[in-house]
């Protein structure tokens, strides 16, 4: 009497079942995970701005002079660019306003904070702060306004300066 034979491995039905459902979680997954990975970088790049605001204020207040935040060109990262918008950049700078244009950077002025771009698909829409923003030594801003953050134009988060200064996040729609 013989027995059974016994199969060590997969039927070819088995194997392509398994793949399909494999396939078919992984397809159900990705955009979930795409959702997932474009929230973390608005997160990132909106607590990115919000620091260099901190620091300003900061800085505004312990050098008891005031500081000012303007956007950059990458390629020229000590000079003011309005034009090219804050998602490319900025600096923090103590302004002295000597140069007798307030909020744009001089050579006399030290740079205090450089940041260089949040990368593609971000856009930062600012109507109060198109320029700059200048805090003054009380550590209060020069005008209080918003930074619209806005990532592939689906997920937005908004940074909120209030009259003292202060900047906060705040949930937000793309503008």
């Amino acid at each position: 009497m013989s027995m059974p034979r016994m199969s060590k491995g997969f039927t070819l039905t088995e194997v392509l079942i398994t793949v399909g459902i494999i396939g078919l979680m992984v397809a159900m997954g990705a955009p979930a995970l795409s959702d997932l990975m474009e929230s973390q970088r608005l997160d990132s790049r909106s607590n990115d701005l919000l620091s260099s605001l901190l620091l300003a204020r900061s800085e505004a207040v312990t050098r008891n002079t005031a500081v000012a935040l303007c956007p950059i060109d990458p390629d020229a990262p000590e000079d003011c660019d309005a034009d090219v918008g804050w998602q490319s950049g900025w600096i923090a700078f103590e302004d002295d306003a000597t140069a007798g244009v307030t909020g744009g950077h001089d050579a006399s002025e030290s740079i205090l904070d450089t940041y260089t771009g949040m990368g593609g698909q971000m856009a930062v829409v600012s109507a109060s702060y198109s320029d700059f923003i200048r805090y003054l030594p009380s550590g209060a801003a020069s005008d209080t306004g918003t930074f619209n953050i806005c990532v592939a134009d689906t997920t937005a988060m908004e940074i909120v300066v209030n009259a003292t200064g202060h900047p906060r996040l705040t949930d937000a729609e793309c503008e």
